[in-house]
């Protein structure tokens, strides 16, 4: 693979950059460019199983090993670099990952090879954003620049000129309506050039829309970017047997953008954010924010399908994919079907036979999945969906029983949205059910057919997940300092020694003196906390990664729920300090049996 040469078959540009922005390009960045573009690129040329064989979850998954000629080897080959690497794509796309970085032997072209339509304007934004053309970027892009009135920088990528039209109409239109001041769009091209793609997965496209984000943020003089996903989409666990792992699109995960923040991080050496504003938000409450904004009558242009090879002049949804279904179930429960016409999907989302292929299976287990949501109670939630339990520590400004109820009740909302479309629609067509005019494959009619019968479970069932979610709910983390021998000590004999016992100890006289005096635990900044500890500041990350691994044992032993502010807390901008809901022990009450095991 290449980007450019005489073997070039890798297509990287980056449209409309202000030469003031380029100037401010290190070339760090622009091997992260590169990189990501070979990982996009070799994400779609490697296949895998297909979507014809029933739970092929061994088959999906692919051992990807990368050799990748850089300008700034010496930052790539550090171990923790290509271990966020390989950890944030693995679990973004189900795939094992390795890389071996070189320092290029041949001259690289200049920097404006990516770079076109160079011009001398300088520009400043309130945010920039990713903008992909579907409801969920284009509603964020409305609630920053309309309701919110600022100025957003729409970071646009696209393999294909349909998509690419997609965009570029819909911030046309938005500029005719007065928002030009406010609104600027920045189209990126990354596609396969010559070679025929085998995979239509895209799951690391994610991953070269993060890198692109930093790169216009960091020229922007930003140190945050911002994705726009409604939060069911976001965490989207999956909906049918047959979507395992990575089939369950994890592009914009929590944990995703978590691990994105900490290679940003890490390569940058100061805090970089993830921002999604409608992480919160369901579909429906996401496509009302469209009608908040004066602007329901450029619905119909967005565009959210995720298989534009079958769209037609006539047919702009396939109807069919996991993502239209989403679509079409938002935009009724909204009440926005009058601003796009039924037309515009190949297939009827409600009454359309879905016989002929596998669109069957998706739509139903789709309403199945959201109907066995809504009958969940909270006690039950995380044990009957344990796929969620992924996302429940990814919210550095919640704790874990927080964000647990705060995902239930996200869920339910979205269960509540889409009964409520079966609902009307049963209602609508019921003349047409009763006299068996409407098809026997079609959603209507069969999304009530039982045709399954489940065990019940054991009579003591909701006792066992009660007391489950109690322990995630009130987790209770003590530990004790022993001094001479340099330790900290847990209940089950696990302890931090050496370079894991100095950051504790560097955060321990704020933690005691606050404790004491009842106030809030103070955060020691970064630069601060490395000046104690006597070491750079990207060697106090790797000592706090170590660190916080060195007790993740503790979640199984001590039956806590642990994330990676757990014991050591970060907050962006203020710093570290050790948890304020820690409960420090003297050593004869902790009674730690011998060390069983050694971090640090």
């Amino acid at each position: 693979m290449d980007v450019h040469g005489k073997g070039k078959n890798v297509n990287l540009r980056i449209d409309c950059i202000t030469r003031t922005m380029l100037a401010n390009v290190p070339e760090l960045l622009v091997d992260l460019l590169e990189i990501a573009a070979y990982i996009y690129c070799a994400d779609q040329r490697l296949s895998r199983g297909t979507a014809q064989l029933a739970n092929f979850g061994e088959s999906w998954r692919r051992n990807l090993h990368f050799t990748i000629p850089v300008r700034e080897p010496g930052l790539w080959q550090q171990d923790e670099v290509q271990r966020l690497l390989a950890d944030t794509l693995g679990f973004l796309s189900d795939d094992s990952y390795s890389f071996e970085f070189r320092k290029a032997t041949r001259p690289f072209l200049s920097r404006d090879l990516y770079f076109h339509d160079l011009i001398d304007a300088s520009a400043d934004y309130d945010v920039v954003s990713m903008f992909s053309g579907g409801v969920d970027s284009f509603a964020g892009a409305l609630q920053d620049a309309v309701l919110r009135n600022r100025s957003v920088c729409l970071v646009g990528h696209s393999s294909s000129t349909k998509v690419r039209s997609i965009q570029q109409k819909l911030v046309e239109e938005l500029k005719a309506r007065g928002l030009e001041r406010r609104i600027t769009y920045i189209p990126v091209w990354v596609t396969n050039e010559n070679v025929r793609t085998s995979d239509y997965t895209q799951r690391t496209r994610s991953f070269l829309f993060a890198c692109l984000g930093l790169v216009i943020a960091h020229m922007s003089g930003k140190d945050s970017f911002t994705f726009y996903e409604n939060g069911v989409v976001s965490i989207n666990p999956p909906v049918a047997g047959d979507v395992v792992g990575g089939r369950a699109t994890r592009t914009t995960h929590p944990r995703v953008f978590r691990g994105l923040e900490e290679l940003f991080s890490t390569l940058l050496d100061r805090p970089i954010t993830i921002a999604n504003p409608l992480q919160w938000l369901t579909k429906r409450e996401v496509t009302t924010l469209v009608q908040e904004a004066g602007m329901a009558e450029l619905l119909a242009l967005t565009n959210s399908c995720t298989r534009p090879r079958s769209w037609t002049a006539a047919h702009k949804h396939c109807g069919a994919c996991s993502q239209c279904i989403d679509r079409r179930f938002g935009v009724l429960a909204a009440g926005l079907g009058e601003h796009e016409p039924a037309l515009n999907y190949k297939v009827d989302l409600l009454t359309a036979d879905r016989s002929a292929s596998d669109d069957l299976r998706m739509a139903v287990s789709y309403v199945s999945f959201f109907r066995r949501v809504g009958a969940t109670s909270k006690e039950r939630f995380l044990v009957d969906f344990p796929e969620i339990v992924s996302a429940i520590n990814c919210f550095p400004d919640l704790s874990a029983a927080e964000a647990g109820d705060r995902i239930y009740n996200l869920f339910q909302r979205q269960a509540k949205a889409v009964e409520s479309v079966i609902t009307a629609g049963l209602k609508e067509h019921a003349a047409a059910l009763f006299r068996n005019e409407l098809p026997a494959a079609s959603l209507l009619s069969i999304s009530f057919a039982r045709n399954s019968v489940e065990a019940p479970p054991p009579a003591n069932y909701d006792s066992q997940a009660k007391a489950f979610i109690d322990r995630l709910a009130a987790p209770v983390f003590e530990f004790a300092i022993d001094q001479s021998a340099k330790q900290v000590v847990f209940r089950d004999g696990t302890t931090l020694t050496d370079a894991s016992f100095r950051i504790v100890e560097a955060l321990l006289e704020n933690f005691r003196s606050a404790k004491a005096e009842g106030r809030e635990v103070p955060f020691v900044r970064p630069p601060d906390l490395a000046d104690r500890l006597g070491i750079t500041e990207q060697s106090m990350r790797t000592q706090l990664t170590r660190l916080r691994d060195a007790i993740e044992p503790l979640a199984v032993s001590l039956g806590l729920v642990l994330d990676q502010d757990s014991f050591v807390e970060n907050r962006p901008r203020a710093g570290y300090r050790l948890n304020p809901r820690l409960c420090e022990l003297s050593l004869a009450d902790i009674r730690a049996p011998t060390p069983r095991r050694e971090g640090g």
